[in-house]
């Protein structure tokens, strides 16, 4: 089937009115003139061959063809042509420039209409174009692509790589295999080897740091939401490992930190390796955050309980919402509490300190129960409590499991977020290897201390043996040599511990040397994932504001950007049509809700308006 050129205007003759008729709608019009146009000698027959190969094929007999090319002025026979037949009032009359009877994944394309309307990434361009030009500067003798890029190149791949997920494009290899829309999404296809070339050499210049303050709001919120996310690795190299299981393995791999705004939108992310603790760097972590946006109050899971972390928030400034462990109280009994209210459910709520006062712990507490009975205790620090009231603690710390918990199952199942970027890796001490032998010298210093003491109780008592002797004593004698035996064995059991510790720690051998994943790529990907998911959430949001009902960003995805349409552009307007095959009649119902909904939020292509209406007649 033969499509319209791509440039904007065709030449002279252009298309006559077109307009919806009862048979045929107008893209099905504009796809026959676009056949006649190129072939107006074309057989009625030949023309109806065309037509049948159009998916889904175009229901019109030889008859009605043959009214449409009189009409038309395109009919094969002599005499005089037949004048133009009166338009039904209030239809479209303008001629067609551009024709795609078969469009896949139209909701796509309406996203990234509303992109370019709101000029999305514009300051992003911009950003990376001064990272790009610094980097020239401070690298001279430095010479690759990226750093010769259009403002146009630079936002075509950029788009591919963030608008990727939604095309079913996890790994950029799948550029080369799967089926995309790219050249009518962006005007251009492209090929994993462009992609991965692009990837690299922004990898190359660290352009990671640049394109995080893309994320960061306009407006800074009260709260912080933290938490981490790992994925797996496979590779015959010995990586750090951590708590990442697969099939019943430690796996070695990556450990996300990511932050979400109060609204849900992702503000920052940092990958360490996965063998290190999220204690060990959260502190430094928010500390860049709180730099970063602005937010100085932090909910993290229970994955930094301690109060060596609270103090070293309250040291810094920042504020630390979290929870105790199960085991490290007792209930209402632990506390100096006090009832401050109850919850919407209605169940009592108690704050207060420790019941028995603890050395330099700064956290103040919150009791409550959850539906099953069990006791749930929150503590924040002084800087918590200063923004927020001790009977909010509970609503704020449940919040997580929407703005994050959930929000991670979203970006893996259409953000790409579980995919593995980048095989650079950078090599290193064992960290395993000292860990363990520092484990083994602290426990042979205790050992070493042990065999002192010991051997120093058995002089002693040796020398009260002597003693003994010397006097003649009887019974006291006995004792003391049974307590001489004691302390014989004693000093023997923690010589042999002492050998033991000294054998293991001669059998872990030289320093060794183990690798880390280089993650600027992974980085990079990742957040390309998050901005995608900030501008959906967005999108959405906009689009809620012109429906009936809300609707989840899953319903959105699969129920629309999935969907295959057609488009049209006239002189005036951009009319896209939805497919709605295979749609029951209430999924229907809410297409049309959806349709509804774009036409009000105003979409615009190049100064002309967008108007979406569903393909289908109506049932």
């Amino acid at each position: 089937m033969h499509l319209a050129p791509s440039h904007r205007n065709l030449p002279e003759p252009s298309s006559p009115p077109l307009y919806a008729g009862r048979k045929l709608r107008q893209v099905e019009q504009a796809l026959m003139w676009t056949i006649l146009q190129d072939d107006p000698q074309c057989s009625t027959r030949r023309l109806l061959d065309q037509i049948a190969l159009s998916q889904p094929p175009i229901a019109v007999s030889l008859r009605q063809v043959n009214r449409w090319r009189a009409k038309w002025q395109h009919n094969r026979t002599k005499g005089r042509r037949r004048g133009s037949q009166a338009r039904p009032s209030g239809t479209s009359t303008a001629a067609v420039v551009q024709l795609t009877p078969q469009l896949a994944l139209l909701g796509v394309h309406l996203f990234l209409h509303w992109l370019e309307q709101l000029e999305t990434f514009a300051p992003i361009i911009s950003e990376l174009q001064a990272a790009i030009e610094a980097y020239r500067h401070t690298h001279p003798d430095e010479d690759f692509a990226l750093l010769h890029h259009r403002e146009s190149t630079l936002k075509r791949r950029l788009q591919a790589l963030v608008l990727a997920p939604l095309l079913g494009i996890d790994t950029l290899t799948a550029f080369d295999t799967r089926e995309h829309p790219l050249p009518t999404l962006i005007g251009r296809g492209y090929q994993s080897s462009t992609l991965t070339q692009f990837l690299g050499q922004l990898e190359r210049m660290n352009a990671a740091e640049v394109l995080m303050r893309a994320l960061i709001p306009t407006t800074a919120g009260r709260l912080a939401y933290v938490d981490g996310h790992m994925i797996a690795y496979w590779s015959r190299r010995p990586l750090h490992k951590g708590k990442i299981t697969m099939l019943g393995r430690i796996m070695a791999g990556s450990q996300a930190v990511i932050t979400h705004h109060e609204s849900g939108h992702a503000l920052f992310l940092i990958y360490y390796p996965p063998d290190l603790s999220l204690s060990q760097v959260i502190v430094e972590y928010c500390q860049q955050v709180a730099e970063a946006s602005g937010s100085v109050v932090f909910v993290i899971d229970r994955a930094v309980n301690s109060v060596a972390v609270a103090r070293a928030f309250e040291a810094q400034g920042l504020g630390l919402l979290c929870m105790l462990n199960d085991n490290e109280h007792q209930g209402l009994e632990s506390f100096e509490a006090t009832q401050i209210g109850v919850t919407d459910e209605g169940i009592p709520l108690y704050s207060g300190p420790w019941k028995v006062a603890r050395d330099e712990d700064p956290r103040q507490f919150v009791i409550t129960q959850s539906e099953a009975g069990k006791t749930l205790v929150y503590w924040g620090t002084p800087r918590v409590q200063a923004i927020l009231e001790p009977a909010q603690w509970p609503r704020v710390y449940r919040e997580r499991n929407e703005l994050q918990e959930n929000s991670f199952k979203r970006m893996k199942d259409h953000g790409a977020l579980e995919t593995n970027y980048g095989r650079k890796i950078i090599v290193g001490p064992d960290r395993h290897q000292q860990r363990k032998r520092n484990k083994l010298e602290r426990s042979l210093g205790k050992a070493t201390e042990r065999v002192d003491t010991r051997a120093k109780a058995l002089a002693e008592q040796q020398a009260k043996v002597a003693e003994s002797e010397a006097k003649g004593h009887g019974k006291r004698l006995e004792q003391r040599q049974h307590a001489q035996v004691k302390c014989e064995e004693d000093l023997q059991a923690a010589e042999q511990q002492q050998a033991k510790l000294t054998e293991n720690l001669e059998a872990i051998g030289e320093a060794k040397e183990r690798a880390d994943r280089d993650y600027r790529k992974q980085t990079i990907m990742t957040w390309r994932t998050l901005l995608l998911e900030n501008l959906l959430m967005t999108f959405l949001g906009m689009l809620c504001g012109h429906l009936q009902s809300p609707m989840s960003l899953e319903c959105l995805l699969t129920l629309f950007f999935e969907r295959s349409g057609s488009r049209m552009e006239t002189a005036s307007e951009v009319l896209y049509w939805v497919s709605t095959t295979g749609l029951s009649l209430p999924k229907r119902r809410l297409m049309a809700q959806i349709v509804d909904g774009l036409n009000a939020m105003g979409l615009k292509d190049q100064g002309k308006s967008i108007h979406v209406r569903l393909k289908d007649r109506p049932p």
